[in-house]
């Protein structure tokens, strides 16, 4: 008998195998624990691999019936009978004692530390992993020389933990592994971009992979080329994964062309062009997705984001100000039309997407943070607190629930936990909304030289993006004087135009210049600048097929959403004392929005200005009267 070859099962063993085959966990048990008890009364110590493939068995019932402790037991005994027995045989082959033997020990190790990392003992299922299969010291290019007996089953599965584990280095080493032995390993790509691989090195991989399966198998290749668009899929996470958003969406547009009933990549363009400000055109990807796959949950939790973006915006939640500058993160509706008690219809989505989520996996962290978003839309934080605990509680590495987490926190002016919250976020995947959390806690904080780090930090994450620069002019625009040199201001001013300059049509750039002209009491700046923004918006309205276009908030900001732009420049007017031409432009921005509260009460108190009464006055019913008749 070879030493990685099982034996042949006993006559009892087979009949467990057969009911395990057929789904028949508690006969296959039962069957199992008699022929168990029979091999250890027929010898103290049994024959080793025989009671081994008991084991196994055993192992595998409980698996399947969720008793994930006890099959780690079962597995645990079996991969030590094996490992006792063969060692034996290999005699002096064996450098290290619990390195794995043959094929059989390896895949018992592999099935003990999965069951472990479903009862949540992370470490110590990694720690399994590396014992038994240790890798060569030589180390080539971050690569290593895997063991024998590493399979991809098992290189993913170290990987996943020793990420879990904050051992990003090492869980990179596996990942390349994986995809150097198999290019269609297209989650360890994914795992990789996460993990800020560089393009070129899981470039070098896939060709390796390549070369490897056209050795294996001269039939799954067409001269040398893969049967997928590998490069492209590498290329589409890697730009999505660096906050290089235009490029990721072009690589994401070809792929879901090429493959247009494919879900997830349907999913990811979804994800980019929101990020973008293209919530129109995302909200039709998420609608696809979900009528592609009535059952699917993974990463819908953003499509319910998508729908709080939207009813928040009709609430004009980006009039609200965190620590003197706008907060308009929810603000972007991408221009979807509502008429009457359409914005109660949102809520009614996002109920039903939630309800939805839950019907189909109450255990899985999307529906609990639909629901927290639900919540939060409602104006009911500590619900929305709760719900987005449990998201957590449930899956501990949802980057999207520890952001929401700190919004909710950050919103209920508790700067201080918020910043734990969006820094675990940002530790899972350094995204711009992450970093915009953490800077915009730090300021409510007060604690600006941690803002102004961190913004830089933003800036080295994704040089060009316009968001990143942003957050350096927010920052340096907030911290006193004695934390900005003297130069604060006019370095803030710089940063934003920088960032105006890479994306025109950026509205926190643009909204955070004009704040810092008005603190100054130059009104005159903060009106050509909003006037130009809105005359761009119209301009770039009509070059919006151009790829450029396309790709930055002009369109998707300026444009649909003139009504904010209008509302903020009457209030410039007002403070300039010019009301004519401030009260054209309420009247217009209500015109264009009959819901916008800005535009509504900027209007209130403008008339009572102009009538010469105090706008933070309260008025008597009477007085209300008599000025509603006048």
């Amino acid at each position: 008998m070879a030493v990685a070859d099982r034996p042949a099962p006993t006559p009892l063993q087979a009949e467990a195998s057969r009911l395990l085959a057929s789904h028949q966990y508690k006969s296959c048990e039962l069957v199992a624990l008699m022929e168990l008890s029979q091999m250890k009364q027929r010898s103290s110590a049994g024959p080793a691999a025989e009671m081994a493939t008991t084991l196994e068995l055993l192992g595998d019932c409980a698996v399947h019936t969720q008793r994930n402790r006890q099959a780690n037991d079962h597995y645990r005994d079996a991969a030590e009978l094996v490992h006792d027995h063969y060692g034996r045989a290999r005699g002096g082959g064996i450098t290290n004692e619990e390195e794995a033997t043959c094929r059989w020990e390896a895949e018992l190790r592999v099935k003990e530390s999965r069951a472990l990392s479903n009862v949540g003992s992370v470490v110590e299922a990694a720690a399994i992993l590396e014992r038994s299969f240790p890798a060569a010291e030589g180390r080539l290019r971050g690569q290593f020389d895997a063991h024998q007996y590493a399979t991809l089953e098992s290189t993913m599965l170290l990987g996943t933990l020793l990420e879990k584990s904050g051992r990003t280095s090492d869980a990179k080493a596996q990942y390349r592994y994986a995809l150097a032995k198999n290019p269609y390993a297209l989650e360890a790509v994914e795992k990789l971009a996460k993990l800020q691989c560089d393009e070129r090195t899981m470039g070098d991989l896939i060709e390796e992979g390549l070369k490897t399966r056209k050795a294996e198998s001269q039939d799954e290749m067409s001269d040398g080329e893969p049967l997928l668009p590998l490069r492209e899929y590498m290329r589409a996470e890697s730009t999505w994964h660096r906050n290089q958003l235009a490029n990721s969406l072009q690589h994401f547009n070809g792929l879901s062309t090429r493959f247009p009933f494919h879900p997830y990549l349907i999913l990811s363009k979804a994800h980019v062009q929101q990020e973008l400000g293209h919530i129109l055109a995302a909200e039709q990807n998420y609608k696809l997705v979900r009528a592609l796959d009535p059952h699917w949950m993974e990463g819908l939790d953003r499509y319910a984001h998508l729908l709080f973006q939207l009813r928040m915006s009709r609430k004009n939640a980006f009039v609200l100000q965190q620590g003197g500058f706008l907060h308009y993160q929810y603000s972007c509706h991408g221009g979807r039309e509502l008429d009457g008690d359409a914005a109660c219809g949102i809520e009614d989505e996002l109920a039903q997407l939630a309800a939805d989520l839950l019907d189909i996996d109450d255990e899985r962290a999307e529906p609990w943070v639909c629901l927290a978003l639900l919540n939060l839309a409602n104006e009911e934080h500590e619900k929305a607190l709760a719900y987005a605990d449990k998201a957590i509680a449930i899956d501990q590495q949802h980057q999207y629930a520890h952001w929401l987490r700190g919004s909710i926190l950050l919103s209920s002016r508790q700067p201080e936990n918020a910043v734990v919250s969006f820094f675990r976020a940002n530790d899972l995947r350094r995204d711009i909304p992450s970093y915009e959390g953490l800077v915009e806690s730090y300021l409510a904080a007060a604690k600006y030289k941690e803002a102004i780090c961190t913004a830089k930090e933003a800036i080295s994450s994704a040089p060009r993006d316009a968001r990143a620069i942003t957050l350096v002019g927010l920052a340096l625009s907030q911290a006193p004087a004695s934390q900005k040199d003297g130069e604060g201001k006019e370095r803030a001013k710089k940063a934003l135009k920088r960032a105006m300059a890479l994306d025109p049509g950026a509205p926190r750039a643009l909204f955070a210049l004009v704040d810092l002209h008005c603190t100054e009491g130059d009104y005159d700046a903060c009106v050509q600048l909003l006037q130009d923004a809105i005359d761009d918006g119209k301009k770039e309205a009509s070059d919006a097929t151009t790829p450029a276009a396309a790709s930055g908030h002009a369109v998707t900001w300026n444009k649909e959403h003139p009504d904010v732009m209008q509302a903020k420049l009457a209030e410039m007017y007002t403070l300039k004392g010019e009301y004519t031409e401030a009260l054209e432009c309420y009247h217009i921005a209500i015109s264009q929005n009959p819901q916008n509260g800005l535009a509504i009460q900027g209007l209130e108190r403008l008339e009572k200005t102009i009538r010469g009464i105090d706008p933070d006055e309260e008025m008597e019913e009477g007085d209300a009267e008599h000025y509603e008749e006048g």
